[in-house]
């Protein structure tokens, strides 16, 4: 029906998109299965048009990647006509899609794809019908004739042996009404030949039933079929996506079957009468097939987002005739650098991503192509912005001990989405030296050597050529046997001390001597005596570090001129102070020999001496009056005259 509808006509449609059509209303049959139908305005122009793709019907004919049981409908654009589709299927209910709204813009027309979302195991008989509205209303303005079609069944199984996909349903041949059935064959199905076509097509059968009113001749043809895509899948040669098998082939008798020869020839395609279609968009009787447009293509609107990542192009195609071939390529513009290079996902797509090395602008360009007329492109910039590397620090670990004139070996790995994109390390040493040198091979690895013992807060940055970078940093402590002497004992607010250390010999690793303390707990009062020491650092502005163990406890002893600072925790949390130790004389302060801000001692003495003399020390008798106040075991050991701290020999 063309033009606009009559009221009794008007009545109907209303009456279907209320949900009140059923099965066996009068209407018009369509010629052919998988039919289509225009809509005409009053001029008779054509103001929409919609193809229905029983089943697998699209994927088989290659014009419709719209899905299972799909519509693919064109749209003329700028005639304030909204296109609309409705269906009933077999009492299951009365579906419909909308477009919402014109398409406004200078392409002629617009294609849509139209998923019903409705697949069974058998054929089901349907009503289909399209029609347009005005912007704002949704009464039909003009309509098309009730066509009359069938949904295709469907299954899928990821599991399954020889098909994830089998779809049955009427096709479009030139004999008119047709069964065919697509399956999508799994990798062991294509490994196979023609011996196991008996149980491909008890798999087929029993997921995808053929209907029953099919001919011994037909079914007969059909397995013919099967079998010769297993023998021929099974061959070295190339062939499509699917196999697909028309029940209006002739039963061709076996020989011209199984010849190999014959299915060189025939591809398992044999016979006048031949499921497939038309990728041209039909015409109604008596109609010519109108000149051939050029397609229409549109790269969708400017994108952005991150180098390295996917970024989605919504771009479009459609032709009066089918559905183009399309192409994506892209140019590097404005801010991208030499060597930049991009990926398409899926290239002749419209709908795709696009993924690049680098930073920048990128015109991007969709091409299509319907074999008649010249190709049509359309372009859309690509922004996308620097992502700064990500940098990781493999070594040195924080509180690392290493001896002076030892190399620090930095071991720094980074990665970056910007492939495209150079990198320059920064190694900051913490005292006074820095160095900066190109990565390589995504690392930023260097050594250098302390001269004095501290405890220096190692810097590591790396910077891309866009300024974007990452930085990790540990604390590596240094020692030097050769540095000297600490001796000291005194009180705090809430606790006492007392500490004698030094290297005895040049070669020494560890020191000798012992630190006891008394601090406050959530237990009460508490005594510490150390057991072993590790490590002691002794700077050249007098400043001091001690750390070690008793029994349950690791201790570091921080020291100044006048000022202590303790820190206290169980070793069951690690082998170096937790952020919230049990003590802290002074909380919250850097472990950095440096920045470690000790307490002022309330009574006491602090010895430190950065010369060094081999061998031993001697307590001055003020210090030893103090470690007689703690209280501390006596071992029987002393030096002439002085008493000696246990642990020190």
């Amino acid at each position: 029906m063309s033009g606009k509808l009559r009221a009794g006509a008007l009545a109907a449609v209303v009456g279907l998109t209320a949900g009140v059509l059923v099965p066996g209303a009068a209407m018009t049959t369509a010629s052919a299965a998988t039919s289509e139908e225009s809509v005409r305005d009053d001029d008779g122009d054509r103001v929409a048009v919609a193809h229905f793709n029983s089943g697998l019907h699209g994927f088989h004919t290659g014009t419709s990647t719209t899905g299972v049981n799909s519509f693919d409908v064109l749209d003329w654009c700028n005639d304030g006509l909204v296109v609309a589709l409705t269906w009933d299927v077999e009492g299951e209910g009365v579906s419909s899609w909308d477009a919402g709204e014109d398409c406004s813009w200078f392409f002629p027309f617009k294609a849509h794809g139209v998923r019903t979302g409705q697949a069974w195991e058998h054929i089901k008989e349907m009503e289909w019908y399209v029609w347009v509205h005005e912007e704002g209303s949704d009464l039909p303005e003009y309509g098309g004739e009730f066509q009359q079609d069938w949904m295709g069944s469907y299954s899928h199984d990821p599991d399954a042996e020889f098909f994830f996909h089998t779809s049955i349903y009427m096709d479009e041949s030139l004999t008119g009404k047709a069964v065919t059935a697509t399956m999508y064959p799994t990798e062991d199905a294509v490994q196979l030949d023609g011996d196991n076509a008996e149980a491909m097509w008890d798999e087929l059968t029993s997921r995808t039933p053929f209907p029953d009113d099919l001919t011994e001749d037909q079914l007969e043809s059909l397995f013919k079929q099967l079998w010769c895509h297993a023998q021929y899948a099974a061959t070295p040669i190339i062939g499509g996506p699917t196999w697909d098998l028309e029940a209006d082939r002739p039963n061709i008798p076996w020989e011209d079957v199984q010849g190999i020869g014959d299915v060189y020839e025939h591809e398992c395609n044999w016979g006048g009468g031949g499921g497939g279609g038309s990728s041209q968009w039909p015409t109604g009787p008596g109609e010519e097939i109108p000149e051939d447009l050029l397609p229409v293509v549109n790269a969708g609107p400017d994108v952005s987002g991150d180098e390295g990542a996917p970024v989605t192009l919504d771009g479009y195609a459609a032709d009066d005739h089918g559905v183009p071939d399309t192409q994506w390529t892209y140019e590097p513009r404005e801010g991208v650098d030499e060597g930049a290079s991009c990926e398409f996902s899926d290239p002749a797509n419209p709908k795709t991503d696009i993924t690049c090395t680098d930073d920048g602008e990128f015109l991007v360009t969709l091409t299509a192509d319907d074999g008649v007329n010249p190709p049509v492109s359309d372009s859309a910039i690509v922004t996308l912005d620097n992502v700064a590397p990500t940098l990781s620090l493999e070594g040195p670990q924080e509180w690392d001990l290493y001896r002076v004139e030892d190399d620090v070996e930095i071991a720094a790995s980074f990665t970056d989405p910007g492939a495209n994109d150079t990198h320059t390390c920064t190694v900051t040493w913490d005292d006074g030296s820095e160095s900066e040198f190109e990565a390589q091979d995504g690392s930023c690895d260097v050594a250098h050597a302390f001269d004095d013992a501290g405890m220096y807060t190692v810097d590591i940055t790396v910077t891309d050529d866009d300024g974007g970078s990452d930085s990790a940093s540990a604390m590596v402590v240094v020692y030097d046997p050769r540095a000297g002497l600490l001796t000291g004992a005194g009180t705090l607010d809430d606790a006492v001390f007392a500490a004698v250390a030094k290297y005895p010999a040049a070669s020494s690793t560890r020191p000798l001597g012992s630190v006891a303390l008394e601090v406050p707990t959530d237990d009460g009062t508490r005594t510490l005596l150390s057991t072993n020491l590790e490590w002691l650092v002794i700077t050249p502005d007098g400043k001091a570090a001690v750390k070690g163990e008793s029994v349950d406890y690791g201790f570091v002893g921080y020291a100044e001129a006048g000022r202590f600072r303790g820190v206290v925790w169980p070793l069951a949390e690690g082998d170096v102070p937790p952020e919230e130790p049990m003590y802290d004389s002074s909380p919250g302060a850097s472990w950095d020999v440096d920045e470690a801000e000790p307490a002022e001692v309330s009574t006491g003495v602090m010895i430190i001496d950065s010369g060094w003399i081999p061998g031993l020390p001697e307590l001055p008798e003020q210090i030893s009056d103090i470690l007689d106040e703690l209280a501390l075991p006596d071992l029987g050991l002393e030096l002439p005259g002085l008493p000696l701290l246990p642990g020190l020999l």
